[in-house]
């Protein structure tokens, strides 16, 4: 499929979803985590020197229950094969990446990962 009408989180979304995995954007999910899942949200932007050009940058949150913490990793890897393999070049990695935490109110493990696009600005 083709998201060029899409933003990156919506693209994002539709494509993982589209390969069984649970994407949502912020403040949807509800509940405790019972199964993985995907964070996708917009992380600002900046512009690239003096040109018109921006870069934007998105995270990528992903979840995985309590009793699951060896299934982090590979479900991260996962994701990030998805979205490299339907979306490059229009989105990359920036090699950011948070540690792993335990999200006691959702009672999941959680990592994430930045991501970049480069767009025009067409305001400047």
């Amino acid at each position: 499929m083709v998201y060029d009408d899409k933003t990156v989180v919506q693209a994002i979304i539709l494509l993982l979803k589209e390969n069984g995995i649970d994407a949502f954007p912020p403040a949807t999910k509800e509940g405790v985590c019972t199964k993985e899942y995907v964070i996708v949200k917009n992380s600002g932007a900046s512009q690239i020197g003096i040109f018109s050009s921006e870069v934007h940058y998105t995270d990528i949150i992903c979840y995985v229950p309590q009793k699951k913490y060896t299934e982090l990793e590979p479900f991260k890897n996962r994701v990030k094969e998805i979205i490299h393999n339907n979306l490059y070049p229009r989105v990359m990695e920036t090699g950011s990446e948070t540690q792993d935490y335990f999200d006691e109110e959702v009672k999941g493990h959680m990592v994430s990962f930045m991501l970049r696009n480069n767009v025009r600005n067409k305001y400047i």
